[in-house]
Formats: structure tokens, C-alpha cells, sequence
């Protein structure tokens, strides 16, 4: 097969979010021919006011045809009428019919942010920090009915050191997308690359993240919540309630110190320094103490523990709430 030509060789990307620009803006730099699929965007904040993503701003900044569908039958008549050669998945969150797949000449290729066949589905980012997982990656695929079963077309795999969150992880793992995605489309369209078929007996499912999933409960041991302050930030964040408001815990860090007191204790530890200076707040948990770096109390900005502490020192051994009992 001849040398794949960027400018009559028609691609599609379909996705939307933070995570995917970077792949698109890859696509951009190097296929002339190329159209973005997105969903519409809703309205935001009390106005409901609608504003463009920054996919779709930088589409139309670079005159990228932008396509909307709503659902998987308006998705099917776009790319009929498109005909792209190939079409490139990132976040898009609409279901694709086996008809639909079928239509590219290369078919749907996705870019999906877990070590396939681990974490299939739409929380893989989120899924990897909650297990605590020690690597991570991201896997381009080409696209089956079945969810994040298809063939694994290219992998590439990260080491994590424990501090990541949903948004830093998501940024770092859409970058590594999106330096290996030209490569892979131009050797998997010219026969370089034999798509390989995934240990479908070692696959693993993630769940789609509620608001809920947020709510902290204090009996939970100490690591699994600081877990999750990372895996849910920025959405939905880590909450649980004092003196009937919310409070949202921001960044947080693991204690083993077992302080004695009722488990969601606000409590005031020894930092161990010997020199008295330095302090250290955090909550007691079912199995050691969540260390409070920052915190946002409901209705105010975010600070960190010592300035929070000045403004309510009356939080120092107050008992904070799983729920909320106004």
C-alpha cells in the first residue's frame, strides 16, 4: 500500500472534554481533511448560559467542520454522510451501533486511558487511582460492539507515584495519546501493525462516578478515603458536613497515628519534629488519621488547614457528619 497522503485521507474525530483536545489538536496539526463529531453543549451556571467547549472553539478557530449528533442514530447519519476514512474515539460518550463501525474503511480506532483489558468503560482514570493502582497507560483500540473489547492496536504504559488525581492523570495520559496517535494511525493504515486480541478472562469494569460517590464516610480506612479526595477531584469532589454545611476536602495525605478519638474527629496531631512548630490537623478514621492539606467549607473559597483553622478554630475536635441534618 503507498505512503498514506495527509491531505486525501479523510478523518473524523469524535470526543469532547478536557481530555481529548490534545488528541485533536494532534489530528489537526497533521490531516487536512479532518471533521470533529462532539456533543452539544449545555447550558452552564445560573443563567444557563451555553459556551462553546474548547474542542469546538478550537475547531472553529481552524474552520474544522463540527458535526452534533444526539444519539447513536444521528451518529450513524453523520458519518454516512461524512464518509471518513477513519475515525479517531476520545470521551465522546455516545454509543456507536456495529453499523456505524462498520462504515470507515479503517473502521473507529479509540484512544482509551487504562491498561486494556483492565478498566474498560467511561471511569478509567478515576478507577485506576481508587485501586491504587501502580501504573497506568493508555490503549488505542479498534472498536467493537461490545465496550473496550476490541482489538489493541498500540499501548503504552506510565509509572505512578501516588499523588495523582483525576485531572492530573487524565492530562498526562491525553498527552501520551496524543504523541503516539499519528504514529499509529500511519502504520496501522499501511499493514505495519497486526491488531492483537485482549485476555477477555482478565477484563475489568468500572462504574460510572455519581455526585454521591463523593460523600466520605469516616469509617473507611484512612488510605481508601485520601484515595478518593484524588480519584474525585475535580468531579465530584470529597465532601462531608460540619455544623450543618458542607465541606469539601480538597487534598488530604495518609497518617497511621491512631489518636483515640471518636471516628470523625477533627483532632490536632503530634507532627513528630520535636521542635513544636510544625502542626499537623487531620480526621480520624476507621484505620488512621486523613491528614487536611486544604479545605472548602460550603459557600467560601478553598483554603489551606492552617488558614481554615484561624477563621473555625471551633472545628478542632468537633465530630464532622457523614450526611447532612438540616
Amino acid at each position: 500500500m503507498p505512503k498514506m497522503r495527509k491531505n486525501n485521507f479523510k478523518v473524523a474525530f469524535a470526543g469532547g472534554g478536557p481530555f481529548a483536545v490534545p488528541i485533536f489538536t494532534k489530528l489537526a496539526e497533521n490531516y487536512g481533511d479532518l471533521v470533529l463529531i462532539t456533543k452539544r453543549d449545555k447550558p452552564k451556571g445560573r443563567g444557563g448560559k451555553v459556551e462553546a467547549s474548547p474542542i469546538k472553539e478550537l475547531a472553529k478557530k481552524k474552520n474544522i467542520q463540527i458535526y452534533e449528533p444526539k444519539n447513536k442514530l444521528e451518529m450513524e447519519e453523520i458519518v454516512a454522510k461524512v464518509k471518513p476514512d477513519l475515525v479517531i474515539v476520545a470521551s465522546l460518550g455516545i454509543i456507536i451501533t456495529q453499523k456505524t463501525l462498520d462504515m470507515p474503511k479503517y473502521g473507529f480506532l479509540n484512544v482509551h486511558f487504562s491498561l486494556l483489558p483492565l478498566h474498560r468503560g467511561s471511569c478509567p482514570v478515576q478507577t485506576t487511582i481508587l485501586n491504587g493502582d501502580k501504573k497506568a497507560g493508555v490503549t488505542i483500540q479498534k472498536m467493537a460492539a461490545e465496550v473496550d473489547s476490541g482489538d489493541i492496536i498500540g499501548q503504552e504504559e506510565i509509572s505512578l507515584n501516588g499523588s495523582e488525581t483525576t485531572a492530573s492523570l487524565g492530562a498526562k495520559l491525553s498527552e501520551l495519546g496524543a504523541k503516539k496517535i499519528i504514529g499509529i494511525i500511519e502504520d496501522y493504515t499501511s499493514g505495519k501493525i497486526l491488531p492483537r486480541k485482549q485476555n477477555h478472562s482478565k477484563a475489568s469494569f468500572t462504574k460510572m462516578i455519581e455526585k454521591s460517590d463523593g460523600k466520605i464516610d469516616w469509617n473507611e480506612p484512612a488510605e481508601i478515603i485520601e484515595r478518593k479526595v484524588r480519584a474525585y477531584h475535580p468531579w465530584p469532589g470529597t465532601y462531608t458536613f460540619w455544623n450543618g454545611k458542607m465541606l469539601k476536602i480538597i487534598e488530604a495525605a495518609v497518617s497511621d497515628n491512631e489518636s483515640g478519638q471518636k471516628i470523625g474527629a477533627f483532632i490536632e496531631l503530634d507532627s513528630g519534629s520535636g521542635s513544636g512548630l510544625t502542626r499537623l490537623y487531620g480526621v480520624q478514621t476507621g484505620k488512621g488519621t486523613l491528614l487536611i492539606n486544604k479545605l472548602q467549607l460550603e459557600g467560601k473559597k478553598p483554603l489551606d488547614v492552617f488558614d481554615f483553622i484561624k477563621g473555625y478554630p471551633d472545628i478542632l475536635k468537633s465530630i464532622l457528619e457523614p450526611r447532612d441534618k438540616r
